[in-house]
């Protein structure tokens, strides 16, 4: 049996949150779901026809709007590559 699109939606939103150490709570259910009820009004019912079709055009609604409900903290990535510095495979002479 597969999932309606509530329940995919809700399910990813939730991940999502846990990953950004947001605690489940049902104050954040309760946001989550009324975010995805408002994605499902606006969506269009062509982009999720079909039998086993993705939910994408909602699930991507959902994470665009997701900022707009949630306040999350930033990440803090590490840097993803060394400084750049001028420098020189000894071709000409030393500036």
């Amino acid at each position: 049996m597969e999932k309606a699109i509530c329940q995919y939606a809700l399910d990813r939103v939730m991940l999502y949150l846990r990953n950004y150490g947001v605690e489940p709570s049902p104050e954040v259910c309760r946001r989550a779901l009324t975010l995805i009820d408002e994605c499902l009004k606006d969506a269009d019912d062509a982009a999720c026809d079909g039998p086993g079709a993705m939910p994408g055009g909602v699930l991507a609604m959902v994470f665009d709007r997701l900022p707009e409900a949630f306040s999350l903290p930033d990440l803090d990535l590490p840097v993803q590559r060394p400084p750049i510095r001028r420098g020189s495979i000894g071709y000409g002479p030393p500036v």
